[in-house]
């Protein structure tokens, strides 16, 4: 099957990592893959590393503009029939509702997973136009049933969502050890980290705020991996709380599989998470994880069984439950252990690629229906 996937962000977040993942194993698996994007240095180098077909669409200036994306949605699906394409794979609000109607009139299967719900809740009407979408035959798929559940109220009168859970496992990844600063590398204190694009809804600044005091006063430190437009405004918080000692910005990595496995406890402090890599990264490093109370967060972190739960805001449990962590040693591994188990049974990568390449069929078949009746033939 030649599945195109298609993606308009620059950065490296979730949903292009997840794509990423998708992509190589579906190459694996001998099907043909090209990835359509606006210049992704990162998508770049997936598909120089695992020799995937990518192609930089020559016109995102029609993309840009909410007067002639429509015209980018058509000129698109030429571009995707050039290239024999069977079905499409859209991901986030802003590739889906920038290609829908080009694949629409091309009579080109299209499936749109949704990793986010903020985008949608940034403007009014976002969830009439997935409804378009939805009448427009592109299966759209949740990353969690919170998320699910979400958009099941939210778009009106909705069809039926398919709920695909992000999957992964480290064997899969590329490993590139770049090492710790000379400071961290023989460190005897527990070790705390966060991974995160560094944006304002991934809270870190209330996480330095919260456990300021705890890793002063125990013998701990805080790693923060990842790398964004709040790294400056969290190296001064850093700075005027006296924390120099206590956490490192490490910026982003390729070696994050290794950070995780030299770390004992990961938190994560976000304001919204569809269902997030990063802890599912660490629960198969097999972390105990302390993370807020949003979005598909409870489907990966069960309370009291790998890790802890917050509401967003409770500076007390989550201090509480870092405390709890950090003291006790055997808690730390148990936790961890379930998080492993709990990752390898429900978040595995095999099990999400079978569920997409069954909805690339389903979509292909229905389309092939439609088009049938719509030739009269």
């Amino acid at each position: 099957m030649r599945i195109a996937q298609f993606i308009s962000t620059t950065n490296i977040g979730g949903a292009e990592t997840m794509l990423a993942r998708l992509s190589t194993q579906l190459v694996r698996q001998r099907h043909k893959i090209t990835i359509f994007h606006f210049g992704n240095s990162y998508l770049e180098s997936v598909c120089k590393q695992h020799n995937i077909k990518h192609i930089i669409i020559p016109f995102e200036n029609l993309f840009r503009s909410i007067l002639t994306v429509q015209c980018f949605s058509i000129k698109f699906a030429k571009l995707l029939k050039e290239n024999s394409i069977d079905v499409l794979h859209s991901h986030l609000y802003g590739s889906i509702g920038g290609s829908f109607l080009g694949t629409y009139l091309y009579n080109i299967p299209h499936v749109a997973t949704l990793h986010d719900v903020y985008m949608v809740q940034e403007r009014i009407g976002r969830g009439a136009l997935l409804r378009l979408v939805q009448a427009m035959n592109v299966q759209i798929v949740s990353v969690s049933r919170d998320m699910k559940a979400f958009y099941e109220n939210y778009i009106p009168l909705s069809k039926s969502i398919v709920n695909i859970y992000n999957g992964f496992q480290w064997e899969t990844e590329p490993t590139d050890y770049t090492g710790f600063p000379p400071a961290l590398a023989h460190s005897s204190r527990t070790r705390i980290v966060t991974v995160a694009r560094l944006i304002k809804l991934k809270g870190h600044e209330f996480l330095l705020t919260t456990l300021a005091a705890t890793l002063k006063s125990s013998n701990s430190e805080l790693l923060i991996v990842g790398d964004g437009p709040e790294y400056d405004n969290l190296r001064t918080q850093i700075s005027r709380l006296k924390l120099q000692n206590h956490v490192t910005l490490l910026g982003e990595r390729n070696d994050v599989q290794k950070i995780l496995s030299e770390s004992d406890v990961f938190v994560l402090a976000s304001t919204s998470e569809g269902l997030s890599c990063s802890i599912i990264e660490a629960m198969s490093s097999g972390l105990p994880c302390i993370v807020s109370k949003v979005g598909g967060n409870p489907e990966l972190v069960k309370e009291g069984v790998n890790g802890f739960l917050f509401e967003l805001g409770d500076e007390t449990k989550l201090s509480s439950a870092l405390n709890t962590l950090i003291s006790d040693q055997k808690k730390r591994r148990l936790m961890g252990k379930e998080s492993k188990l709990l990752a390898e049974k429900e978040f595995n990568i095999d099990s999400m690629v079978k569920h997409y390449i069954q909805q690339y069929a389903k979509v292909t078949s229905s389309n092939a229906f439609s088009h049938t009746r719509k030739s009269g033939l």
